[in-house]
C-alpha cells in the first residue's frame, strides 16, 4: 500500500494553505470591485453579467472534463445545484439588498462572523472536530476582520432599515457558509475546478429572467471602461479564479481547518481599496492584519498536529499488527 511520508504529508497541506490563502485573497478583491459595479449596473444585472463572464470563460473546463459528467451522482449534482443557487444567487441578492440599508461599516461587521460560521458549521454539518487551537484561529480571525473593516467607519444606522438590512447581511453570511460546506461535501466526488464552470451556469440560469427584463430598460452605453473593468474582473478574479482555488484547497483540508483562512479576504480587499478606491488608511489596520495572520497560522499549528498525530497513531496501528502474536 502507498503511504504518505510526513514530508509529502507537509507539503501537500503547504499546497492546500496556499490554495486556501490565494483563494481568499483573489475573493477578498471583490468587495471594492462589487462597490463599482454595483454604482453602474442594476441589482440583478450586475451579478447576471458578472457569473456570465465566469461560466464563459471557464467553460473550456466543462469541454476538456466532459467525460467527468456522466459519473456525477444524482446527490452531488443537488450539492453543486446548492452552490450555484444558494451559494451564488442567494449570496449576491442578500449581499446587495442588505448594503442598500446599512453602512458599510455595519455590514463589514456583520460580514466578519464568516470564518466562525463556517468553523461552526464544519462541526454541525461534517461533524469536524473543532479543538482549543481552531477555536483560537477563529476569534484571532473575526477579531482582526472587525478591527480591519470597523474602525474609521461610523457604524450608525436608524429604524428598521438597519434591522432588515443586518438580518439580509447576516443571510449572505449564513449563503457563504453553505457554499462553503457544500463545495466540501461535493469535492470528494467531483473534480473541484469543475465545480466554478456548472455552479456558474446553474445561477446564469436563474438570474436570466429578472435580469433580462432589467437589461431591457438599461442603457450599456453609460457605464464606463473602468465600470465594465470591474464587472470583467469581478467575475474572473474573485469568483472565477479565487473559487477554483478555494475549492482545490478545501478537498484535502477539514473546513473548519479553512475556515482561519477566511480572515484573508477582508485583508485583500482594503488592501485593494487603498488602491483602487482610494479609501483611507489607517494605523489600526496593521492590528487587524496580524490578527487575521496569528488566526491563519494557528489554524495551520492545529492542522499540523492532528496531521501529526494521526500518522503517530498510523504507526502504532502498523507495528501492533505486524507484530507476532
Amino acid at each position: 500500500m502507498n503511504k504518505r511520508t510526513p514530508q509529502s504529508t507537509m507539503m501537500q497541506s503547504l499546497l492546500a494553505f496556499s490554495f486556501l490563502l490565494l483563494g481568499m485573497a483573489f475573493f477578498g478583491t471583490g468587495t471594492p470591485t462589487a462597490k463599482v459595479v454595483t454604482e453602474a449596473f442594476p441589482l440583478f444585472l450586475a451579478p447576471f453579467l458578472r457569473l456570465l463572464a465566469a461560466a464563459v470563460l471557464t467553460t473550456p473546463i466543462l469541454i476538456w472534463y466532459r467525460h467527468d459528467l456522466g459519473d456525477i451522482s444524482r446527490s452531488s449534482w443537488l450539492f453543486i445545484f446548492g452552490i450555484g443557487s444558494i451559494g451564488l444567487v442567494g449570496f449576491s441578492l442578500f449581499l446587495l439588498t442588505g448594503m442598500q440599508m446599512v453602512s458599510g461599516g455595519v455590514g463589514a461587521m456583520i460580514m466578519s462572523l464568516s470564518p466562525a460560521a463556517v468553523a461552526l458549521g464544519a462541526a454541525w454539518f461534517l461533524g469536524d472536530r473543532l479543538g482549543w487551537r481552531k477555536i483560537l484561529a477563529v476569534i484571532l480571525s473575526v477579531a482582526g476582520v472587525l478591527i480591519i473593516n470597523v474602525s474609521g467607519k461610523s457604524l450608525q444606522g436608524q429604524g428598521w432599515e438597519l434591522w432588515l438590512g443586518s438580518l439580509l447581511v447576516f443571510g449572505a453570511v449564513c449563503t457563504a457558509t453553505a457554499y462553503s460546506l457544500f463545495a466540501k461535501k461535493v469535492s470528494a466526488n467531483v473534480r473541484p475546478i469543475l465545480l466554478v464552470p456548472l455552479a456558474a451556469w446553474i445561477a446564469v440560469i436563474l438570474f436570466a429572467v429578472p435580469a433580462g427584463y432589467q437589461a431591457l430598460s438599461f442603457d450599456f452605453a453609460v457605464p464606463g471602461w473602468n465600470d465594465w473593468a470591474a464587472l470583467l474582473w469581478w467575475g474572473v478574479g474573485p469568483f472565477g479564479i479565487g473559487t477554483m482555488l478555494w475549492f482545490i484547497g478545501l478537498k484535502t483540508v477539514k473546513a473548519s481547518t479553512a475556515s482561519g483562512f477566511m480572515g484573508a479576504m477582508p485583508a485583500s480587499g482594503l488592501l485593494v481599496s487603498y488602491i483602487w478606491l482610494g479609501d483611507t488608511f489607517y494605523w489600526i489596520h496593521l492590528v487587524g492584519f496580524a490578527f487575521v495572520l496569528g488566526g491563519i497560522g494557528m489554524v495551520s499549528w492545529a492542522h499540523y498536529r492532528s496531521e501529526k498525530i494521526a500518522q503517530q497513531q498510523g504507526k502504532e496501528y502498523d507495528t501492533y499488527h505486524a507484530t507476532p502474536c
